[in-house]
């Protein structure tokens, strides 16, 4: 197989330090985050320590918080006043790149904030989605699985940022047309449909009826002859006679005997059977 060359991105080599937290700046601010979930992670880092932070060494002596915006406050929450960090020493295009690939890398963004963050990566910085995935450990179908959220309708969109619909329930809407996107959200909602659900009503709205009848009758013939060969099979075990009456759904097996003799070798059957059941 031919091995792929892929463009070094950025140089990764940083200094690891003890800094005053005050030196550091971070895009965000406190404002910004949801006092309970601050307070969430603050209670986890008690118990299990407080992680190291990636910045970026600045010309004034400050520092640039490069992720994990919610952990840094978090942190703060506490009364922390100096972290350990991984001092980098970027130029402001790889701080950018650095930043998007470690904050999909954190692995506690919504759906809609990846799609954000992969689309900057490839149209401000000229990546390919394999690239994408290679830099945050994800297969290009999952990139693109990811990307193909952005296609939506922004009301669709809104509904998963939200947190009312799911991603996976989401990217089945995808193949429908934009009119039709958010009455099949809404719908999916009312009804509580699982993902499985809504890619049957995805797919039976999308295919003609036409389809959909020779698509049936072809499960309904292969049943049958699932059980057509049920029956074969049990006739061949029990050398006799063996009939039955229903579909895959329910339905009677009747097994005939014509003799002491079948009727011995049926029992034999069973008491093999219900020795390997106890």
């Amino acid at each position: 197989m031919k091995r792929i060359k892929r463009k070094k991105i950025f140089d990764v080599d940083y200094e690891k330090k003890v800094v005053p937290i005050r030196l550091i700046d971070a895009d965000t601010s406190f404002e910004d985050w949801d006092k309970k979930e601050l307070k969430t992670r603050s209670t986890y880092f008690l118990l299990n320590g407080v992680p190291e932070f990636s910045v970026n060494q600045q010309e004034n002596g400050r520092m640039k918080l490069l992720a994990a915006d919610k952990d840094f406050y978090a942190a703060g929450g506490m009364g922390v006043t100096e972290l350990t960090v991984r001092v980098y020493r970027f130029s402001e295009k790889n701080a950018e790149v650095f930043s998007c690939v470690e904050k999909l890398k954190n692995g506690r963004l919504g759906a809609m904030e990846e799609a954000y963050l992969m689309e900057r990566l490839i149209k401000e910085f000229s990546m390919t989605q394999d690239d994408v995935g290679s830099l945050i450990g994800k297969s290009r179908p999952a990139v693109a699985n990811t990307l193909r959220l952005l296609t939506l309708v922004p009301e669709v969109i809104g509904l998963v940022e939200s947190g009312r619909l799911s991603a996976g329930h989401a990217r089945t809407l995808v193949k429908v047309p934009q009119k039709q996107q958010l009455a099949f959200a809404e719908e999916g909602l009312k009804r509580g449909y699982s993902v499985r659900e809504m890619e049957r009503a995805v797919k039976a709205f999308l295919t003609p009826p036409e389809i959909l009848q020779q698509e049936a009758e072809a499960k309904a013939a292969a049943r049958g002859e699932e059980l057509k060969a049920l029956v074969e099979r049990m006739r061949g075990v029990f050398r006799t006679k063996v009939s039955l009456i229903g579909n895959a759904k329910k339905g009677r097996i009747y097994i005939d005997y014509y003799s002491a003799e079948d009727l011995y070798r049926i029992e034999e059957f069973l008491d093999v059977l219900e020795k390997n059941f106890d």
